[in-house]
């Protein structure tokens, strides 16, 4: 028994600094999947999206504008930041009512135009995408989805 847990530790130990190296790996064209590598929560209530989101942004020390969080709507909250020392990626953040709380994203992604996801807000149908052609500002700053359907 004791040197099956010695063979099992010496195992663990041999795989976990392989994982971890991955981890951290730079985004490459050929590596990057939407999704792989970031990060995802959910909450329940729109003052922890707020607070979580307000403390990420200030532990990255990104250049904020005025950001717009959107109170009671199903979208509530939609920034991003290209990077400065690469803009081939952005950095991309938002946040979407669900059946039970808010799904809150943090994406590093290629600086290309990106489909997110689409929602409804009363009866229109929305999406929200990132444009680099739109969304050229320099600070980390909201914005906006795109009207698919008006009903």
């Amino acid at each position: 028994m004791k040197t099956q847990l010695i063979l099992f530790a010496l195992l663990l130990s041999t795989v976990a600094p392989i994982h971890a190296q991955y981890q951290f790996q730079l985004m490459e064209d050929d590596f990057l999947q939407i999704g792989a590598g970031n990060y995802f929560i959910h909450l329940d209530k729109e003052a922890e999206v707020k607070k979580t989101v307000t403390s990420v942004l200030k532990s990255h020390r990104f250049p904020t504008q005025e950001l717009l969080f959107n109170k009671g709507k199903n979208l509530y909250f939609a920034s991003y930041y290209v990077n400065p020392s690469d803009d081939r990626f952005v950095y991309i953040v938002h946040a979407v009512r669900g059946r039970e709380g808010y799904d809150l994203f943090f994406l590093y992604c290629q600086n290309v135009l990106t489909h997110h996801f689409e929602f409804v807000e009363g009866k229109d149908l929305h999406q929200l995408v990132y444009d680099p052609a739109v969304n050229t500002s320099s600070v980390l700053t909201s914005f906006n989805s795109t009207l698919v359907e008006d009903k």
